[in-house]
């Protein structure tokens, strides 16, 4: 039971910083914090079980292949990019159309999708309304708005030194 609280608590706080504050962050700092975290896993991760990767021989075996593998995966894409530069048109074109066509597909599939949503306007029921109105009543200036527009010029040119907007 004592293991189970502490990771319990553990999980909620993540779940609540993944929520709340990931979704603020810009990407660029997500991307150094997530390459950060993967480094400091790998380094925990080897420092725990670096002595069964010493211990670990089933790798062995491969060593003697390993050159050919890269080699042939080098050769394949170096005649991959031989017949694209030295081909016809019409082969370019094939490649270009079979690079394409997921895309498009994907892009017809995701019009079809957001065609037969409903709009954002038909989102309320009866209770987020009821809501909606509560909250409006209750919010503080609530009666002053409607007062807010006679008085917008008088707080625009008090704001512009005594100078009405209009005259800018």
């Amino acid at each position: 039971m004592e293991l189970f609280l502490p990771s319990l608590i553990i999980l909620l706080l993540a779940s609540l910083f993944s929520f709340f504050v990931v979704p603020r962050m810009g990407a660029t700092v997500l991307v150094v914090v997530s390459i950060l975290a993967l480094i400091a896993a790998g380094v925990h991760h080897y420092s725990m079980f670096s002595s069964e990767y010493q211990l670990s021989t089933w790798q062995l075996g491969l060593q003697a292949n390993a050159p050919w593998v890269v080699l042939g995966f080098a050769l394949l894409f170096l005649l991959a990019a031989m017949f694209y530069m030295f081909g016809g048109e019409g082969t370019k074109a094939t490649i270009a159309q079979a690079a394409a066509t997921p895309l498009a597909t994907l892009q017809q599939a995701s019009e079809a999708s957001v065609a037969a949503m409903p709009s954002a306007a038909s989102a309320t029921n009866a209770l987020t309304a009821a809501l909606n109105r509560g909250l409006n009543a209750v919010a503080p200036g609530a009666p002053a708005a409607a007062a807010a527009p006679a008085a917008a010029p008088a707080n625009n040119a008090r704001r512009l030194g005594g100078v009405p907007l209009s005259q800018i």
